[in-house]
Parts: structure tokens; sequence; C-alpha cells
């Protein structure tokens, strides 16, 4: 019975995880779209651009940084460059490899995208959540996290 109990308690748990995936997460994204023009995904690079203190960063630290794969990030930032919000060079290091830097154009946005985000994100989710709560979260997320990398990183090299 006790068995039982646990499998309940864990499908349970991973619903309440999965509905935050597939309810705030899209609303979030749809705000940015309607409030700024730019998608969810350029948002979360333009805002870590515009976060770093060097004029610009390799595209494989960045992608590291979000825990993108590599491939996803070019593609983005590749999309990203033919729309004017950022700019990607050759690395003059090691020309296999590309820099990315925010424009003119994508600082602008990030810059009033990002108040607007940051009230909507407190009127979904600091506001409606308690201290507890939100200690509770980082705590999960951090251990999610750190299993994740431990034992399932991401651009891990696959041994044939």
């Amino acid at each position: 019975m006790a068995q039982k109990g646990m499998k309940e308690l864990d499908s349970k748990a991973w619903r309440a995880f999965h509905k935050i995936g597939t309810s705030l997460l899209p609303h979030l994204g749809r705000q940015i779209t309607n409030h700024s023009g730019i998608t969810g995904a350029e948002y979360v690079v333009l805002v870590a651009l515009s976060e770093i203190t060097s004029p610009s960063v390799n595209l494989n630290r960045l992608a590291s940084s979000l825990g993108w794969e590599i491939s996803r990030m070019s593609h983005q930032i590749t999309r990203m460059d033919e729309h004017g919000l950022v700019k990607k060079s050759k690395n003059i290091e090691d020309s296999r490899c590309f820099d990315v830097s925010i424009t003119a154009k994508g600082r602008k946005i990030a810059e009033s995208a990002i108040p607007l985000q940051s009230k909507e994100i407190n009127h979904c989710f600091s506001e409606i959540l308690t201290k507890q709560q939100k200690e509770a979260l980082i705590e999960i997320s951090d251990a999610i996290a750190a299993h994740m990398r431990d034992n399932h990183p991401i651009n891990k090299k696959v041994s044939q």
C-alpha cells in the first residue's frame, strides 16, 4: 500500500511540475512577444548578453551558461544576427568559433523588455508564492540541476 501511495505522489508531483512548463512559461513567452515583439528565446539571449561586462562572448560559452545545446544556440544567434539584434563574428584566437555581441538595437529592446517582463513575472510568480515555497522551489531546482549536470550533461560526446 505504501508503494502505491509513493507512485501516486510521484505522479502528482511530476504533473504539478509539468503544469508550470505548460502554463506559466508559454504565458511569459507570449507576454514578451506582445510587449516587445521578440520571442522568449531572443529575450533570454538578449538579457544574458546585456549582463556581460565584456564586449562579446564566445557562442559556446553563452550556450553553456544558458544550458542550451550548441546547435540550438548557433541557430538562434544566426536568426538574431539576421534581425540585427546581435552581431556574430569569428573568434580572433580560433577561427572555428564565433563570438557574439549585442547590438544597439538588441540592447534597446532588452532594456525596454526587462522591466515589463519583470512585472509579469512578479504578477504570475513572485507575488503568489510564499517565502517557504520559493525556498523549496530553489532547493528542488538545485537538486534536479545537480543530477542533470552530473548524470546527463548537455553537449556530452556520445561514444560509439
